[in-house]
């Protein structure tokens, strides 16, 4: 069962009265940089920025350590900022591999400055390995991090100084069907940030349901409404109508209140919104700006509803098929609901029926993911069907790691 669209395919259109703005739902300004293009930073923030904190904003899963720690990238000191000095350092061979960007950031927490190198391939579709050096302005830097084979890869410096990777899953539900190679595009996007346990980057997920999985794709869109582009992405009740018309098939017009927050000057915001269809019910968005910002997008990190809940797997948690989601949800028409799994394209990869008799309990959920060299972003989600004509009339959705 399908209930997501492609979000880079997905075309809605809000009415007359939700002032005529045309919904792309598409990737819009995705960087699909090899190795060799020029560094295409979003626009950070940085210590100076109109930048608040909540535990509901969508930066929240990522910690400064420090006050010296400037947002976002950083100029290299002129010593190693040239891609030829890392050649020798990272191991290129000439004619088949080369250093094409250096970004430097103080990725780990302090004042320190570190090193995000990507290495390019002569002939083989712009794949790229990434790398990330302490002590960079040593004669022997320390690597911390690497990742390899990013098919149509990039690689950037978020800006709460994450590194925020993109690549092609050429098996997935937007790729495996594509013509040839021109035809693939990136559709993959990892983020990881500095652990001081593990002692180098660790992949971690982006709080964002919607419009966007991931912060990659975040990042992307606040540049194009800087633009000018997807002005819907501003205001709270049209992304929450967005929402519903997209992943719960609702009517686009559905109608939004917005209980908290949600103005010019705000950060946070709860929008209920209601079903319009028979036996229709409303659920409840909570939403963030992207970096707290006022003038930036909002992002759904929740969605709930009265008398259902998800109470395992918890947010951010790395699932492994099958996986085990408890929780309550209430019958209707002899059914409590539907589990679906989510993967990084939004496409259904498992589900299963809720009984009436599980309704307070556990279900077992198998799916299958196309990415198989690591961890995707996705999202559980339980659905409750209407009363009449068997459509969503209510939901749960949880933003988790896919193993």
């Amino acid at each position: 069962m399908r209930i997501y669209n492609r979000r880079i395919r997905v075309l809605t259109l809000l009415g007359v009265n939700l002032l005529m703005c045309v919904m792309m739902l598409t990737a819009c300004g995705s960087t699909n940089a090899n190795a060799s293009n020029g560094n295409k930073n979003s626009s950070s923030p940085n210590s100076s920025s109109n930048t608040k904190k909540s535990s509901t904003d969508i930066s929240a899963n990522v910690a400064i350590s420090s006050p010296q720690v400037i947002l976002g990238a950083s100029p290299c000191p002129e010593a190693v900022s040239s891609p030829t000095h890392w050649d020798a350092i990272v191991g290129t061979q000439s004619g088949v591999s080369a250093v094409g960007r250096v970004t430097c950031a103080n990725l780990i927490g302090n004042a320190t400055l570190q090193a995000l190198i990507l290495v390019g391939y002569q002939g083989t579709g712009n794949v790229i390995d990434i790398y990330v050096y302490n002590n960079i302005t040593s004669p022997s830097p320390t690597q911390i991090f690497k990742l390899q084979n990013l098919y149509k890869g990039d690689a950037r410096i978020s800006g709460y100084n994450t590194i925020i990777t993109a690549e092609v899953d050429q098996d997935s539900s937007d790729n495996k069907n594509a013509g040839g190679n021109n035809e693939l595009h990136p559709d993959l996007f990892r983020e990881f940030k500095w652990s001081n346990g593990a002692g180098t980057f660790v992949q971690i997920a982006f709080p964002g349901i919607f419009p966007v999985l991931t912060r990659y794709q975040a990042e992307d869109d606040q540049q194009q409404v800087n633009q000018g582009h997807q002005p819907w992405q501003i205001s709270a009740s049209m992304t929450a109508q967005a929402l519903v018309a997209n992943l719960l098939k609702w009517s686009p017009d559905s109608p939004a209140t917005i209980t908290r927050g949600g103005g010019e000057h705000d950060v946070e915001a709860a929008v209920d919104v209601t079903n319009k269809s028979p036996g229709g019910g409303t659920i409840h968005v909570a939403m963030s700006r992207l970096y707290g910002k006022v003038s930036n997008i909002w992002v759904s990190t929740a969605v709930t509803s009265d008398g259902m809940s998800i109470t395992a797997p918890a947010a951010y948690e790395r699932l492994v098929s099958p996986a085990n989601v408890t929780g309550t949800s209430k019958a209707v028409g002899g059914k409590s609901g539907t589990i679906h799994i989510f993967d990084h394209t939004q496409t259904d990869i498992g589900h299963a029926d809720v009984q009436p008799s599980q309704g307070n309990g556990s279900v077992t959920v198998s799916y299958n993911t196309t990415f198989k060299t690591g961890t995707q972003e996705g999202t559980v989600a339980l659905y409750r069907p209407g009363s009449t004509d068997g459509s969503i009339a209510a939901a749960v959705i949880v933003k988790v790691l896919l193993g």
